[in-house]
Order: C-alpha cells, then structure tokens, then sequence
C-alpha cells in the first residue's frame, strides 16, 4: 500500500466582532478548540459576553491526507494588528459577515478592504451567517455592499449548523484547489 503525504492547510476565519467566527471554529474542529476570548466589560446589544483578543484555532481532518488547520482572526479593528500576523502562510480565507442586516454587512466593510488589499490573490469565499435570522440579507445584496468582485463566491452560512459551516469549508477548499492547479501551469 503507498501511504500518502499528509497535506496541511492553513485558513483564516476574518470578519467584524460578532459575525461568528468563533463559533464557526467551534462547530467545525475535531480537537478542543484554542480560543483566546475575553470577557466583554459593558453589556453588549447583541448579548455577546465575550470578544476574541488574539485567535481562535480549530483542527479538521478532511480526508485521510488532508488536515485543515482554521484560524479565527479578532473582529475589532483595535487587534487589526494581528490580522497580518495570523495570515502569514495562510492558503485562503474565509470572511464571514453577520447578515442579520444590512446595516452589520456595513461594518464588513472596512475589514474586508483590508483583506482584499494585503492578500489580493489569495483565494477567498464570502459566508452570509446568521442567514436563519428574519432580518436576514440574501447573498446579493451582501456581494453588492461588500462590492466583492465577480469571481468570488458569496455563500449563506448558519454558523452553529455543522453542514452548513462543512460546505462552506469544502467550497473554500476547492476554490484554494482550484488556484493551486492554475499557478502550477505557470512553473
């Protein structure tokens, strides 16, 4: 039997305080999650009680010669310091908004102008979370705010649904395939 290299994948999980990347971590990693949260000092609106200071780290095994390492970046702009940091030797990203409404998609905004300017060609997938919420704004409408380029894809995502968070992931995966395979014909 010829035994097969395991291949590692770094992602990044980016996007605002509270669109979920935390729990998107959490549904996703077969290990115990690293998650470096805080308590949140004044109340918050949205009842969140805590904030990620540094990352968030989750582990998946996606086939036997495949493991997925996922790391949360922090949402606040005060920790955008990190963002560079955790990113390094990354293979793609995910952005995740909170599609609850269109005035949290505004607030991606800044965020992912800063992604899309530092990494312009690393492959990326937009996820809509919260898309389970009554207020929730569909895809176009997010692709549209965020003006994200044709190419890339903008997904629904319900966070704390292991499916959904999956084929989220799988479609990341496949777009990072999918640049591998082009940049290689140019070597």
């Amino acid at each position: 039997m010829i035994e097969m290299p395991i291949k590692t994948v770094k992602i990044v999980i980016a996007g605002p305080y509270g669109a979920g990347k935390t729990t998107f971590v959490k549904t996703l990693s077969e290990v115990l999650p690293i998650e470096t949260d805080v308590p949140i000092m004044k109340s918050s609106i949205d009842g969140k009680k805590s904030t990620t200071v540094a990352f968030d780290y989750g582990r998946m095994k996606v086939r036997e010669d495949l493991v997925v390492h996922l790391f949360g970046v922090p949402g606040q702009e005060r920790f955008s310091f990190m963002w560079k940091i955790i990113a390094r030797g990354m293979h793609g990203y995910l952005f995740i908004v909170d599609s609850s409404s269109e005035e949290k998609v505004k607030e991606s905004l800044g965020m992912y102008s800063f992604f899309r300017e530092n990494f312009p060609s690393t492959p990326h997938v937009i996820a809509a979370n919260k898309q389970d919420a009554p207020t929730a704004v569909d895809i176009f409408t997010v692709k549209s705010i965020l003006k994200v380029p044709y190419e890339v894809k903008v997904m629904p995502l319900i966070a704390t649904n292991r499916r959904s968070a999956l084929f989220v992931l799988v479609t990341l995966l496949e777009e990072i395939r999918s640049y591998l395979l082009e940049i290689s014909k140019y070597r």
